[in-house]
């Protein structure tokens, strides 16, 4: 077997790798929806409230149906439920490729989409970083999380190019179909994946109901995660949105460009992306849990700042290159620290809530969408970004579970 650093300890695990795989395709194909599906709405409608209006019909399967993933993901076979939810999302892609191909989309077409998109999206990212610990001895969970960060920072920088230079070329219907033919890896990947460190699942509440509430009550009460939440929630609903609802705008009326300008600004997101998912690797390391994570939102601000106060495009993807960087750091610190946080029986449950970060993107879209169409894009960034980086600030300074929250502690809990 051959020798890896301590810090791609992760990757010496053959199931693991197998997973990582399934991550590059998973979101590769969410990277090419989040892309095609901006620029197919915004050409469609010219509007960026309705741009937001559809891109937050995400939220709707996320905060009804996360907590009903957690128990899915503690009561039944992980690997094939993930491959059902698969199934959904290639269906709809060819549909949805097919309305646009034949000429006949409306507006009703995408809502609808993206809500069974949506529907999809809760229950992969419950039951994939659930399937981590799996795959992992607990030593390594965290440098497995990191490494799961590159793997999607590096199809957040592929899948965007791919996306606009597609849209050029060949339209927006093959966008569709080239999604639908990673969902369909990832859905092969995850029955032929092994757990070979699945931990025995011990006795649940009787109804799914009663797991539901217990799940949640926990997030409540638990301090550490209900700082962790929380403060993952700020860079979801007040700085994330930049990228997934106001891009296309930037694209066509601050740059003046087409899509293949927006497929270099997201892919510059990306490529920071990755830059910060190999950052990760080596912060996830770092004794000072809380911290980190209050550094990286704001300097992930402080960089969005920069970028909607850019001249030219050039400086833009300078400022986006960073702004990546900084979110990366902040994701793979803040999900490390809730997973790692929750006893063992309760770990679907808790890991059903990170849908609840791309569900508060979705409505920060709106939001944010709102407010650009009121100020216009530039100003909105600006003030959203001022505001995220306050909130974590003012976290920080409040909550004494934040500032104690340790790397060590997490390690040897439970």
């Amino acid at each position: 077997m051959p020798a890896f650093p301590d810090n791609l300890g992760a990757l010496r695990h053959r199931e693991f790798r197998r997973l990582m795989v399934g991550t590059l395709c998973s979101t590769g194909g969410q990277w090419v929806q989040s892309a095609t599906l901006g620029w197919v709405v915004y050409d469609l409608t010219q509007s960026s409230a309705l741009l937001g209006a559809v891109l937050a019909m995400r939220a709707i399967p996320m905060l009804l149906l996360a907590p009903v993933s957690g128990v899915i993901a503690e009561r039944f076979d992980r690997r094939r439920a993930l491959a059902l939810s698969q199934v959904l999302v290639v269906g709809i892609s060819f549909a949805l490729a097919a309305g646009i191909a034949s000429g006949r989309l409306q507006v009703w077409h995408l809502f609808a989409f993206t809500l069974l998109a949506g529907v999809a999206m809760v229950f992969d990212r419950t039951l994939r970083n659930t399937l981590v610990f799996g795959t992992v001895p607990r030593g390594d969970v965290a440098n497995a999380v990191a490494l799961n960060s590159i793997a999607f920072s590096v199809m957040r920088t592929l899948g965007p190019a791919a996306a606009g230079f597609l849209i050029a070329w060949v339209g927006a219907a093959w966008n569709f179909v080239l999604q639908a033919l990673l969902y369909a890896g990832v859905a092969f990947i995850a029955i032929r994946l092994k757990v070979p460190y699945e931990e025995p699942r011990r006795a649940a509440p009787a109804s799914a109901r009663a797991a539901m509430l217990e799940g949640l009550r926990y997030a409540v009460t638990d301090p550490v995660a209900r700082i962790t939440l929380a403060l993952g929630m700020v860079p979801a609903f007040l700085l994330i949105p930049s990228f997934s609802a106001l891009m296309p705008v930037f694209a066509v009326d601050v740059f003046k460009t087409g899509p293949e300008g927006l497929g270099l600004l997201l892919s510059a997101v990306g490529v920071g992306g990755i830059l910060g998912g190999i950052a990760a690797v080596y912060t996830a390391r770092l004794e000072r849990i809380g911290l980190t994570q209050v550094v990286a939102v704001c300097a992930f601000a402080a960089a969005l700042v920069g970028f909607a106060l850019s001249p030219n495009m050039a400086l833009a993807m300078l400022f986006l290159v960073i702004a990546g960087v900084a979110e990366m750091v902040n994701m793979a610190t803040n999900h490390t620290a809730l997973q790692m946080s929750a006893p063992p029986e309760m770990r679907g449950r808790v890991a059903s809530l990170l849908p609840m970060f791309p569900a508060m993107m979705a409505l920060g879209g709106l939001s944010t969408g709102a407010m650009a169409e009121w100020v216009g894009a530039s100003a909105a960034v600006i003030v959203l970004s001022m505001l995220g980086a306050a909130v974590a600030v003012g976290a920080w300074l409040r909550s004494s579970a934040l500032r104690g929250l340790r790397l060590t502690k997490l390690v040897q809990l439970h």
